[in-house]
């Protein structure tokens, strides 16, 4: 009895909305229909009942919202056909007695059904009924004006007149549905958008990651018969760097989730200055050559977030290339330092250490990847600027300059 009862109330809570909203729809159209039967009495039924039908079927179309969408645009051609006959036949009939209020609720209602119909119709049945509503709204217009005098172009301007009405609510529901349109649009591009930055983030911190395992599982092959203890070492930080690499991708799925479905993810704050201390030791510690950062003291908490992690996207970047793209041994310089108008530029040089080595691919290096220009866009967008750029003989230089916006001001 208590789930029959409890499957019960949800249905009988429909019933009552459902006749609130009819009681609510049909209280204004009733009273409507009485004060315009009171004023005119003797309205000839030709215009009385089609005002009267129109009437009635935006009541229910409204009270059975949003159920009555699929045949909105049938349902305003139809009234509108009908107006457009008994209208005729009024209009070829004598005696013509005047529509007084029938033709202006008549026309209030149509303004209304076009509105709702270039609204949520589908494109080819809203075109039908705005057009089938502006010729009922404009033939209107002679009931309300009275019988035609002798101007022969006195009905075509009476009648261009009280299209207007149609054609204002015609115009509100295409703008509406225009703006709908371009929600959509925008929450799409945001997406992408958000897709792209995603993707970003895999390519800046799972790629140093990967490519840092591919390094030292290189190494261990040389050293896997010759040091044993070196080769559990290197193997050591290959898993390190693999469970980086997959906290990593676990952050950025779980952003995507949240994205996509709305879940609940925990925090995802991205790594920033304070972590370039760790990363030039793991850079160090797997034997890639020399390296050495100079940081000025109290940059790491200056600088506001999103500056903070493009420094370390870019320091991320550059070291990514210098391992895949440089000769070995190479030195790298990672500099970070306060600018003239207040901001900080990051420099990260690399420089090989034996000149008489073959020199690096430089034209392929650029080729390489669209890491840099990544970068380059996200710098830029924060009012920045960016550069990459050979350093002769065989050496390759970044450098990005970020605006004094993006550091807190000295307490």
């Amino acid at each position: 009895m208590l789930s029959d009862a409890v499957t019960a109330d949800p249905e009988r809570g429909g019933v009552e909305r459902l006749a609130a909203r009819v009681l609510l729809t049909a209280a204004p159209l009733v009273a409507a229909l009485a004060l315009a039967g009171a004023l005119h009495p003797g309205t000839s039924p030709l215009l009385a009942v089609p005002a009267a039908l129109t009437l009635g079927t935006l009541g229910v179309l409204v009270a059975g919202w949003p159920r009555t969408r699929r045949v909105l645009g049938m349902a305003v051609g139809a009234v509108c056909l009908i107006s457009l006959v008994c209208v005729t036949v009024w209009f070829t009939r004598p005696p013509l007695g005047p529509g007084g209020s029938w033709s202006l609720l008549h026309t209030a209602a149509l303004m209304a059904m076009v509105t709702l119909a270039c609204r949520w119709s589908p494109i080819r049945q809203a075109a039908a009924a705005g057009t089938l509503t502006v010729l009922a709204s404009a033939a209107l217009g002679l009931p309300v004006t009275g019988p035609p005098r002798e101007i022969w172009w006195e009905p075509f301007a009476v009648c261009a007149f009280w299209s207007l009405p149609a054609l204002v609510g015609a115009a509100a529901g295409c703008y509406l549905r225009w703006l709908d349109v371009r929600r959509v649009q925008a929450v799409r591009q945001a997406r992408r958008t958000q897709r792209v930055q995603l993707a970003t983030d895999l390519h800046d911190f799972v790629a140093h990651d990967v490519s840092a395992m591919v390094v030292q599982a290189q190494a261990a092959q040389v050293l896997l018969r010759g040091d044993p203890d070196e080769t559990a070492r290197v193997l050591r930080r290959i898993e390190s760097d693999g469970t980086r690499a997959l906290a990593s991708m676990d952050r950025t799925i779980r952003m995507l989730r949240e994205l996509e479905y709305g879940a609940e993810a925990g925090p995802t704050t991205s790594p920033g200055v304070s972590e370039l201390p760790e990363l030039i030791a793991r850079y160090a510690g797997e034997g890639a050559g020399p390296i050495e950062l100079d940081m000025a003291p109290g940059l790491d908490r200056a600088l506001r977030q999103e500056a903070s992690t493009t420094v370390y996207r870019v320091v991320v970047e550059a070291l990514t290339n210098v391992r895949r793209h440089a000769r070995p041994g190479s030195a790298v310089t990672v500099e970070l330092a306060g600018s003239v108008g207040g901001g900080v530029v990051l420099t990260v040089t690399d420089q090989a250490g034996d000149a008489g080595q073959a020199p690096r691919d430089l034209a392929g290096r650029r080729r390489g990847g669209v890491g840099l220009a990544g970068l380059a866009e996200r710098i830029e967008a924060l009012g920045g600027v960016f550069t990459a750029q050979p350093m002769p003989p065989a050496g390759w230089r970044v450098r990005a300059e970020l605006p004094g916006a993006l550091v807190e001001p000295a307490p």
